[in-house]
């Protein structure tokens, strides 16, 4: 599986975030999987991609030219993919992989993954994505997307599909399980009425129970969250 991964150009103040990408790089390398990845060499992009490397996995890097010119490139990687604009670094990132993750970083990771995030909503061949949480950086996003549900701006059924996890393991346990049963994206509303005629209500339900259950232990509490009174 090739596995998208998001996060900062800077290392952040918090240690835990460099070990984080250090054993994510380790168990993508060692379970066989690639990553994919924005192609610079500092920061922690820079922890993640040589870790991945040095486990002796592949790494394959999507770099804006300009990065290059300005030296921030890792040159020891499986493959590095030069593109002229950041947008289409983001269009190939999302043509090569099979699944997305966020570790911290700043602005340009959180416009990467929100794309994706609008990718899964829209429907448009992405069904979930994945926050790594370290040590509660991405909890005032999740109290954001709670204020979105409670608006009526995003669904409930939105939500369910960002999937924020504390640990390298329990992401690692997700990623599993996305690889071997994989979770088909959001139906156009020409593609539900055709499915609502094949599927009936009750096997979809023992569906969403089942992924459910998988996903309760590790997700935020989005339920409670859109009953508490919103913030004055």
């Amino acid at each position: 599986m090739n596995i998208a991964v998001y996060c900062g150009s800077n290392p952040g103040r918090n240690d835990h975030f460099a070990q984080a990408a250090r054993d994510l790089g380790i168990w993508i390398a060692v379970h066989g999987h690639a990553l994919v990845y924005g192609g610079s060499s500092v920061g922690l992009m820079g922890v993640l991609s040589s870790n991945v490397l040095a486990a002796g996995g592949n790494a394959y890097g999507v770099e804006p030219r300009f990065f290059i010119d300005a030296g921030v490139a890792q040159h020891d990687l499986t493959e590095l993919v030069v593109v002229d604009t950041m947008s289409e670094r983001k269009a190939k990132m999302i043509e090569l992989a099979d699944a997305f993750v966020a570790l911290p970083g700043g602005v340009g990771t959180l416009e990467e993954i929100s794309e994706i995030m609008s990718c899964v909503r829209l429907g448009l061949d992405v069904g979930e994505c994945f926050f790594l949480n370290v040590d509660g950086f991405y909890n005032p996003l999740i109290e954001l997307l709670h204020g979105m549900e409670q608006q009526g701006f995003i669904e409930r059924g939105d939500l369910e599909r960002f999937h924020f996890l504390e640990s390298v393991e329990q992401l690692a346990r997700c990623l599993d399980r996305a690889e071997r049963a994989p979770l088909a994206a959001r139906a156009t509303a020409a593609e539900l009425a055709e499915l609502r005629a094949e599927v009936s209500r009750e096997s979809q339900a023992e569906l969403e129970a089942e992924r459910a259950a998988f996903y309760a232990p590790l997700q935020p509490d989005w339920t409670g969250a859109s009953e508490a009174e919103p913030h004055q």
